[in-house]
């Protein structure tokens, strides 16, 4: 069974959402493991219904030889086993896929350890890291004289609420950890701290929004796309969230000491997480934002704009976990197709057909609305242009895509957060 099945790795939203996706594929057989009995059970009830989807508490020697492996977990609860998979798999002469869903340290010394010659292992396959890189990358490639390229991508609530207004769609941890950003300004790499460079956003149909520089994989800023001066990935939130977390962290409320709960030693920033992820994400719902913004040497502008929300999400797939999967499949179709071998980082060229094809899954999905609007330079982008409607609106390059019947606003507006290149 093995040999002809994709198996996930973690049943928790993302997992579930990657198998349904794939469950979706022709002559497609999905394995989910998980070794909490509890979230297991859970994903069967959301999936039992489908006949190509099995369930295991344990991995199968088996699995070495399967379509794939999706790592549907954090790269921390992941990285010692893709390790010793991508050493088997080597010894043996197979080249399974492994695919990671989760953000890699870029300085894991295990990363450098894995077999050149060896099996595909895609670092970072989702959303971010994953198709906002692929989706530079095709961007560099289909347009050339480029100055600058600068993406906004996120997942927040659809209706925000104090204290920080987001929600944690999925995972364990709040995305508050202070470290460094990275981009590339004017052709320097610089960094930042996140959180500090913070800008505003306006989304039509949703509201104003708030971004700032996020990028964590050293290659953004070093070493891909030299020829473009200007690379920058920022992360899309509701006003107030970075403020949030700032003080937090000023008011020592997110710190590693531990105190005294009763019996109980915990460490400052676990109980403050807790208080914070109370609230169920689904309760309201989410939704996606994703945004590519350029800029040439002549000063021309183009922008696409795109809002993502689930169509399932009364049935337990959020939109973050639904624009997580769809990337994580086309990695799996795109490191297949392409016999790729060993460590792959999300924003190498070998990967940057995974943006196209992720994109052309969404606009034809049910299981997600995509409301789009592409202007200027990208208005005629085989990537972005308006070829790939479902149904155009009169608006020039405007188009929604639905299969279903999520509410998605029928109008979207250009974003007025600056041009491509504003710092």
């Amino acid at each position: 069974m093995c040999g002809r099945s994709h198996v996930v790795i973690g049943a928790g939203p993302v997992g579930r959402a990657v198998a349904l996706q794939l469950a979706g594929q022709p002559d497609s057989l999905v394995v989910v493991i998980d070794r909490s009995h509890s979230v297991l059970a859970a994903a069967q009830g959301l999936l039992g219904e489908l006949k190509n989807v099995r369930f295991g508490v344990s991995l199968a020697p088996c699995a070495l030889s399967a379509r794939s492996l999706i790592m549907a977990t954090s790269w921390n609860d992941c990285r010692n086993l893709v390790g010793k998979l991508a050493h088997q798999m080597h010894e043996a002469g197979l080249h399974t896929p492994i695919i990671c869903v989760g953000r890699p340290n870029p300085e894991d010394p295990d990363i450098a350890r894995m077999p050149t010659n060896g099996p595909p292992v895609v670092l970072g396959a989702g959303l971010e890291p994953g198709l906002v890189e692929s989706l530079i990358s095709l961007t560099a490639a289909e347009l050339d004289g480029l100055e600058s390229i600068v993406t906004h991508c996120g997942g927040i609530p659809r209706i925000p609420e104090p204290p920080l207004n987001y929600a944690l769609a999925f995972g364990r941890r709040l995305p508050i950890e202070q470290r460094p950003a990275l981009a590339r300004l004017n052709g320097r790499a610089v960094t930042r701290n996140r959180f500090e460079s913070v800008s505003p956003l306006f989304v039509e149909g949703v509201g104003l929004l708030e971004a700032y520089d996020d990028a964590m994989v050293s290659s953004t800023a070093a070493s891909t796309h030299l020829s473009i001066p200007t690379l920058r990935q920022l992360t899309v939130r509701w006003p107030g969230f970075a403020d949030g977390v700032r003080m937090l962290h000023r008011l020592g409320l997110l710190s590693d000491e531990e105190i005294e709960i009763g019996s109980a030693r915990l460490r400052v920033k676990d109980v403050t997480e807790a208080l914070l992820t109370r609230r169920d994400p689904s309760e309201h719902g989410d939704q996606v934002i994703l945004d590519v913004a350029i800029e040439d040497r002549h000063r021309k502008l183009g922008r696409w704009t795109c809002i993502l929300r689930s169509a399932l999400q009364e049935r337990g797939f959020s939109s973050m976990a639904i624009a997580t999967a769809v990337p994580v499949a086309a990695a799996v179709e795109c490191v297949t197709r392409k016999q790729l071998r060993g460590a792959i980082h999300p924003g190498e060229a070998p990967l940057a057909e995974v943006a196209s094809t992720a994109l052309e899954q969404m606009r034809g999905s049910r299981m997600a609305v995509l409301a789009e609007r592409a202007t200027g330079l990208l208005e005629t982008s085989t990537i972005f242009g308006a070829d790939h409607a479902k149904a155009e609106n009169t608006a020039r390059g405007q188009r929604t895509s639905k299969p279903c019947t999520a509410d998605v606003p029928e109008r979207m507006g250009f974003l007025s957060s600056g041009f491509a290149g504003s710092p």
